[in-house]
């Protein structure tokens, strides 16, 4: 079991931690549809695409996030 968790902010300063779920047991905990690549959730379980390295595209509401220092 894999899990890393970093810090993200969108474009009006509101900050959110993003989790990467690396294996099917996490991906079944957050009701996400297991996947060989990571999945990227936020802390309420909304699924986020990523963009390139540092952002993120929350796929419900198509906002992005860019990570940050936490």
């Amino acid at each position: 079991m894999s899990r890393h968790v970093f810090t993200a902010q969108d474009a009006s300063g509101r900050r959110c931690r993003i989790q990467v779920l690396r294996n099917e047991e996490d991906a079944q905990a957050s009701h996400a549809t297991p996947d060989a690549h990571p999945l990227y959730v936020l802390e309420d379980g909304s699924r986020v695409r990523r963009v390139d390295n540092d952002t993120f595209q929350v796929v419900g509401t198509g906002a992005y996030v860019t990570r940050v220092a936490d």
